[in-house]
């Protein structure tokens, strides 16, 4: 789907703008400009794009000028998962749609725009020379840009286990998957990774003989001429860690929170973790020589230390020719106010199909000092609500504040989020549980344990994070971490596989549902009615309770709705759909079903942050989740 683009032009200018009085609004101050998108231009799922053009009294303003961007309303950027370094004054940033962005010495050599891919972007590594770079996909396709190469390489292992990092050695380059194979182009090969842990990506020794696989929850395995030093595996971790860089003699790691953790004989050159950006840090990356380094958000913050230049960031753009852009989607019709701001002395013009949502200010006294402003927002505005689809290849898709967190191995059946929404569990229809983010391992299924032809179906966790429950298509619960054992229908015979489970808030309840539409409440779980014994048109999937906990809703694979003791919302009951709907979760104040193909249905005053129904993934879906 091609997303129609509008443009806003704001115009900061130090030298009179008399002329164009007669065409526009003016608003004289310094420094910023406040625009007001109404109702009636804003559209969701639109792709909105502000420019500012800075000009000083000699003309354009010089190249490199930050302009920050601020946003309110129902907006999303693209989540930023990879950067790399040019220098110590430029990088790269590249988000899971392909989208490459340069900033400072670093220049752009292409990226996957328009490129009809398969999979999720995870990485970008640049070459040694700095004069290209490679971009990874989930699904394990390589794209080379610049003196990096010009053919695409496949590298045949993100079919059945995603590829979730991607590090430049000597000669080429390293991927490596959740499982932990890693595939080398034109880099030395050593012995496979021996198990242990969940592998969140791969980092380079400086020499590029050797790298270093790390793990959400801190493990650490090294390989080649990379060292061992220690990792936090034993403790127990408030926030996942997201990234790694050689440092000193050894290591920092640094997680979501942006906290640092040191294995080096360095000190460290600062952190974030006093005081934490309002959305996660996803990774970090050294200068050439280790004196400073860039942290980044997953909605492309950049935070910089030591002798790392701040070149700029999604949300503060230089400029280029005098002009710098900021794009954004819309999630709901409605108004967007979007503020730029430029460190210099500026006055505003707003074109007159835009008004200033704030007055005024008063011209200052010919000579008076601008005052000062910082044109990198500290946390600009993004909204928090969002949603996971989960395929059964174990692709994770993200939609509106939903984190990518990373994906898990195939046979993927259900995806649940931890309390905090900064990581999830992956159940596996063999018994294994995946953990993501802050989420805590606690334990997997005893598969010699089930009846022949029982197989994991759900899991809901406990509201402490630290504990939650398995059930099977037979009706087991099976307790695990803090979950308490409530009973269960494995002892019964059902006239339906039960295929999906919800605790309720206190964590001392949960139900099961069948796909027969019959509802088993254990615990102070309240049951409110069942479509058991009853003629269903097709058959139940899911179970949503209501937001005040007296009733439910089920939906059934046509998309119809049984609502008990819970507001009717809608269905798409009478609508003929491309694939089955799959699974539904409780969203604002309503519900969200999700189709085998991606395709999202929303029923609630919550934002639509977007779906896969347009371009459905290769491997069908299985489960949706939204944050908490």
């Amino acid at each position: 789907m091609h997303l129609a683009r509008r443009a806003l032009i704001v115009v900061l200018a130090a030298a009179s703008l008399g002329g164009l009085a007669d065409r526009s609004v003016a608003a004289t101050g310094a420094y910023q400009v406040t625009l007001t998108q109404t109702a009636g231009t804003l559209k969701p799922g639109a792709v909105e794009t502000v420019t500012a053009m800075v000009r000083v009294a000699g003309g354009a303003a010089a190249d490199g000028t930050l302009v920050g961007f601020t946003t309110t309303g129902d907006v999303a950027v693209p989540d930023v998962v990879g950067m790399a370094p040019h220098g110590a004054d430029g990088y790269w940033l590249v988000d899971s749609a392909g989208h490459v962005f340069p900033y400072g010495s670093a220049s752009f050599e292409g990226d996957l725009s328009h490129t009809d891919l398969t999979g999720l972007v995870v990485g970008i590594a640049a070459t040694a020379s700095g004069n290209g770079y490679w971009v990874a996909t989930d699904d394990g396709q390589v794209y080379p840009f610049g003196d990096a190469g010009s053919t695409v390489v496949d590298t045949g292992i993100g079919a059945a286990d995603s590829v979730v990092g991607i590090a430049g050695g000597a000669g080429g380059v390293w991927v490596t998957t959740v499982g932990g194979s890693v595939w080398a182009l034109g880099t030395p090969t050593f012995a496979p990774f021996g198990g242990g842990f969940s592998v969140a990506g791969i980092v380079a020794t400086p020499s590029g003989q050797g790298y270093w696989l790390f793990s959400s929850g801190g493990a650490i395995s090294a390989f080649g001429d990379a060292v061992f030093k220690g990792d936090m595996h034993a403790t127990q971790l408030g926030k996942p860690v997201t990234g790694m860089i050689p440092y000193g003699s050894g290591y920092l790691l640094v997680g979501s929170g942006g906290g640092i953790f040191n294995f080096s004989d360095r000190p460290f050159m600062g952190s974030l973790g006093a005081n934490p950006p309002a959305r996660p840090v996803v990774g970090i990356i050294p200068t050439p020589d280790s004196s400073g380094y860039w942290m980044f958000t997953d909605n492309g913050m950049i935070f910089s230390f030591g002798d790392a230049h701040n070149a700029g960031s999604r949300w503060s753009v230089p400029t280029h020719h005098g002009s710098a852009s900021f794009a954004f989607t819309s999630l709901v019709a409605g108004q967007t106010t979007v503020t730029a701001s430029a460190a210099v002395d500026a006055s505003a013009v707003i074109g007159q199909t835009w008004t200033a949502s704030d007055p005024a200010p008063s011209t200052p006294p010919p000579g008076s000092p601008a005052p000062s402003r910082d044109p990198a927002p500290e946390h600009p505005t993004v909204n928090r609500s969002g949603y996971w689809a989960l395929a059964a290849d174990g692709r994770v898709y993200n939609f509106g504040g939903a984190a990518q967190l990373g994906s898990a191995a195939a046979g993927a059946v259900d995806l649940e989020p931890t309390p905090t929404g900064d990581g999830y569990w992956i159940l596996n229809k063999n018994g294994t549980v995946q953990t993501l983010g802050n989420a805590i391992t606690l334990g997997n299924v005893d598969m010699d344990k089930l009846a022949p032809d029982e197989e994991p179906a759900s899991l809901s966790a406990t509201p402490t994070g630290r504990g939650y429950w398995i059930f099977t298509n037979r009706g087991r619960a099976l307790a695990l971490g803090d979950a308490p054992v409530l009973g269960d229908m494995s002892q019964a015979k059902l006239n339906g596989p039960v295929l999906g489970s919800v605790a309720t808030p206190s964590g001392n309840g949960y139900y099961m549902v069948a796909s027969d539409g019959g509802i088993f409440a254990f615990g102070d779980a309240r049951f409110a009615g069942s479509m058991g014994g009853k003629k269903l048109n097709a058959p139940v999937q899911s179970l949503v309770p209501d937001s005040d906990g007296a009733g439910y809703w089920l939906v059934a694979s046509d998309g119809g709705i049984f609502a008990f003791d819970a507001p009717f919302r809608g269905s798409m009951g009478a609508t003929k759909l491309n694939k089955p709907v799959v699974g539904m979760v409780r969203y604002g104040d309503g519900y969200l079903m999700v189709g085998a193909d991606g395709g999202i249905f929303n029923f609630s005053t919550a934002p639509f942050a977007g779906s896969l129904g347009d371009k459905p993934p290769a491997a069908p879906v299985v489960a949706v989740a939204a944050l908490p």
